[in-house]
């Protein structure tokens, strides 16, 4: 006997139970010996399932090729497959095996005569378009409801109160706080760690993971927009759809909280080799040829000049140790004098989603075909695109951390790559001159800085 029910949300199996009651009365009013029952439980049987594997239908199709029984009793043809290529697998079964079927609802296909295969064939192909026909009109639903901002249905998104509309006060709290943390440099497996020590946990009562939070933490929901199949929903008028829901975050903050996430690798003038473990990657030069120096992982963690002509190489702990001190105490009076970037693009922007709108409302209206106007909405959508991720990249440059505020144990929480940005922030270079003396003992006056706009050490 074969059980299968698509979807059990409760977890009680009460489907499968039902359809096997149902088989066993159909295997005893026919005489049928009941030797084995196999049971997939939510688990679809069509390709748009959203589980593909069927472990226990492919170990029954295994015993029934090793001759362990001669029929199958299910609920519904469906029950067994909605795949006709899994039909075809099933016709062959009977053809080299011998194995029949038997359903309690969908009658006793003969697979023996053409007829036979051409009927539950024919019963095959309207179970797949029927899942199909399904299929599409969820979409469809789904479409709308992510055009009209509402709510995702299923599982209380972290920050909000059931329903997903109002918000949790403590949640929220803690997610802006999150976010501030995050813009100064502290990385989200920390922030999990606080958390779970703290007791929070995620919506569903679990513990939290660093690459859980920092995914939450750069959900466009927080913003207060609707999310469609991985990306901000558009609407019919072709703009982004907000959501029905008070935003926990503002567009400049969760703009800081994305780019600090996802760190860009250009901001350093050198190959980040090694950059994970070590600051001063990226900052780090050679005192005789200006090569960049890396972090090497020994014993003796050392860094090493990059030219392989000469050794130019000092200690990591020492080294880092005296920058953190120079870089903390010049914290305590120095700015960053390079000037806050101002958005310029506003007018462009509003001109390019006029256009839009314009294109979108001559094709509704028929005035144009789709063949006119879509490859210039593409254009446009481009156009507008750019526009607006640039003017996201200004916003959130205006809501960085405030460096001034870091002490020692603001850089202990740091994130590896926000203590480096926070090093080339303040320094244009550190060198490292060769050793004028044997032994192991660290010489700091081999050390010499830059200060951003080239300032010279002091």
């Amino acid at each position: 006997m074969y059980t299968r029910v698509s979807l059990d949300t409760e977890g009680e199996a009460l489907g499968v139970a039902r359809q096997e009651q149902e088989c066993r009365d159909l295997a005893a009013r026919s005489g049928f010996d009941v030797v084995a029952v196999f049971t997939d439980n939510d688990t679809g049987a069509s390709t748009r399932s959203r589980k593909k594997a069927r472990p226990q239908y492919a170990a029954m199709l295994d015993r029934a090729r090793a001759g362990e029984f001669g029929v199958i009793v299910a609920y519904s043809n469906s029950r067994l497959t909605r795949r006709p290529l899994e039909l075809e697998e099933i016709i062959a079964l009977y053809e080299r095996y011998g194995v029949r079927f038997a359903t309690v609802v969908s009658g006793n296909d003969d697979l023996s005569t053409a007829d036979g295969r051409m009927v539950a064939r024919i019963k095959a192909s309207v179970d797949a378009t029927e899942v199909e026909r399904t299929a599409e009109r969820v979409a469809r639903k789904h479409l709308e409801s992510a055009r009209e901002g509402k709510p995702v249905a299923g599982t209380r998104p972290f920050g909000w109160q059931p329903g997903g509309r109002e918000l949790d006060a403590k949640e929220a709290a803690l997610i802006r706080q999150a976010a501030a943390d995050i813009i100064a440099g502290i990385g989200s497996y920390t922030i999990a760690r606080q958390w779970n020590a703290e007791g929070v946990t995620t919506s569903t009562g679990r513990p939290w993971q660093g690459r859980v939070l920092g995914r939450m933490m750069q959900s466009p929901r927080l913003a207060g927009w609707r999310i469609h199949q991985g990306s901000i929903a558009i609407g019919r008028d072709g703009q982004p759809v907000r959501g029905q829901w008070e935003p926990v975050l503002d567009q400049a903050t969760f703009d800081a909280v994305v780019a600090a996430l996802n760190p860009e690798e250009t901001r350093s003038r050198v190959p980040r080799k090694n950059a994970r473990h070590y600051p001063m990657t990226g900052t780090l030069r050679c005192g005789v040829c200006g090569s960049v120096m890396y972090g090497n992982a020994a014993k003796y963690p050392t860094y090493r000049c990059s030219d392989n002509v000469h050794t130019v190489a000092a200690s990591v702990g020492p080294v880092d140790e005296l920058v953190t001190g120079l870089l903390l105490r010049k914290l305590s009076d120095f700015t960053v004098d390079e000037p806050a970037p101002e958005f310029d693009g506003a007018a462009r922007l509003a001109e390019v989603e006029r256009d839009l709108a314009r294109l979108i409302g001559s094709f509704t209206a028929r005035e144009l075909s789709a063949e006119v106007v879509f490859p210039a909405v593409a254009q446009l959508e481009q156009q507008r695109d750019e526009v607006r991720s640039q003017k996201r990249r200004i916003e959130a440059a205006g809501v960085g951390p405030d460096y001034r505020g870091v002490n020692q144990a603001a850089w202990d929480r740091m994130s590896m790559s926000a203590r480096r940005g926070l090093v080339e922030t303040l320094f244009d270079a550190v060198l490292v001159r060769p050793a004028t003396r044997k032994g192991n003992r660290f010489d700091a006056s081999r050390i010499e800085w830059v200060w951003r706009g080239g300032t010279a050490a002091t």
